[in-house]
């Protein structure tokens, strides 16, 4: 993970409730898969477990705000988190906080990295943020993994055996 050190923030996105936090400069890469190019950020964090960014001993983004409405009162009881390219308000809190967060961390660099034997996993950067990710369950199951795309290494956090 020292890998990590130094490494400037580059984005945030989702795949349904899954959070990619992206770091490191962009780089062409290949799909081994496709064989497609496309510019990738050097490391992404997919994470499916609870996490928070931190400022000034405040939350201001965090896992659950994937499932609350942005604006609970113009959306109806069959509001789905999992939809894509709403207007801000018929979308979640994530959806809505999310760009603001980007702004922020836009320019700043991982500063210290740290994880548990419990697979939680803390990252600070060079603004004052916090990323805290940390383990809700007893069972060890994949809770994040870290993607290297200049290797292709998978690190993850916990792998079954």
């Amino acid at each position: 993970m020292e890998r990590l050190i130094g490494a400037p923030f580059h984005s945030l996105s989702r795949a349904v409730d899954m959070l990619c936090l992206n770091l490191g400069p962009e780089m062409d890469w290949t799909s081994p898969r496709t064989g497609q190019h496309r510019n990738m950020p050097t490391y992404s964090i997919h994470l499916q477990t609870q996490w928070r960014f931190v400022r000034n001993g405040r939350i201001v983004l965090a896992s659950r705000d994937i499932y609350e409405p942005f604006a609970p009162d113009r959306v109806g009881e069959d509001w789905e988190y999992d939809l894509v390219g709403r207007p801000p308000e018929a979308g979640s809190l994530y959806d809505a906080l999310a760009p603001e967060i980007s702004q922020t961390m836009a320019g700043s660099t991982v500063t210290a990295c740290r994880t548990s034997p419990l697979g939680d996993l803390t990252l600070a950067f060079s603004n004052g943020v916090r990323f805290e990710s940390f383990t809700p369950s007893s069972l060890r199951e994949e809770l994040w993994r870290l993607v290297d795309y200049r290797t292709s290494e998978h690190l993850i956090i916990f792998e079954e055996n």
